[in-house]
């Protein structure tokens, strides 16, 4: 066979197609080898470009974070100076007018409370005069050298009870004596204090 006739064989057309294909898969597999490590490369400078950029971002933030902060600090206290600048000028322009202010407001109610307390207090005690009124007087007829006529004194005087009588001092005595039944000595002559006490125990037991 020659030379020209081998070449052209099927066996040596296949062993050539054959080694066609090792060499396109020898080159295919380095370009793939170098495409993978080129990707690898350039992922991580995009990851480290990204980090730096993502820790920029952060410091630029918290820059702005800052400013902003300063700013609304600033400007709460710069209202609220207006505001107390324009609550004096209201409460002003309201005292010109006679407009009574939320100051004068509160003394006013200040000033009710304290009057309505007063009206209780006061109440209360008429509550319990009138209750201590309603109290059984005793007789104090019953005790000699009282008549109804002196004893309507005494009562007018607010002494109505034995126990009231059982107390008296000198200087009551007198008080009496002089500006009540107008009666010179009567009271320490007929001895009321001792009458008086003995009726009292009698009636409640006691002293």
């Amino acid at each position: 066979m020659s030379e020209e006739n081998r070449k052209n064989s099927p066996e040596t057309m296949a062993d050539q197609v054959k080694g066609a294909i090792d060499r396109a898969q020898e080159e295919t597999g380095k370009l793939m080898d170098s495409l993978v490590k080129e990707s690898e490369k350039l992922r991580e400078q995009t990851l480290h470009l990204a980090g730096d950029t993502v820790n920029e971002a952060l410091e630029r933030v918290g820059e702005v974070r800052e400013i902003v902060e300063g700013v609304r600090g600033k400007a709460t206290d710069t209202l609220d100076h207006l505001e107390q600048i324009f609550e004096d000028r209201v409460s002003r322009a309201l005292k010109r007018l006679g407009v009574p202010t939320r100051d004068d407001l509160r003394g006013i109610a200040q000033r009710l409370e304290e009057i309505n307390a007063r009206i209780k207090a006061l109440t209360h005690d008429r509550q319990a005069a009138a209750m201590t009124a309603a109290v059984e007087k005793d007789d104090l007829k019953l005790i000699n050298g009282i008549g109804p006529v002196l004893e309507g004194k005494l009562n007018a005087a607010g002494i109505s009870h034995y126990r009231q009588l059982a107390v008296l001092t000198d200087a009551d005595i007198d008080h009496l004596e002089a500006e009540v039944i107008h009666f010179s000595g009567r009271i320490r002559r007929d001895d009321w204090v001792a009458q008086a006490r003995e009726f009292h125990a009698r009636k409640y037991g006691e002293l």
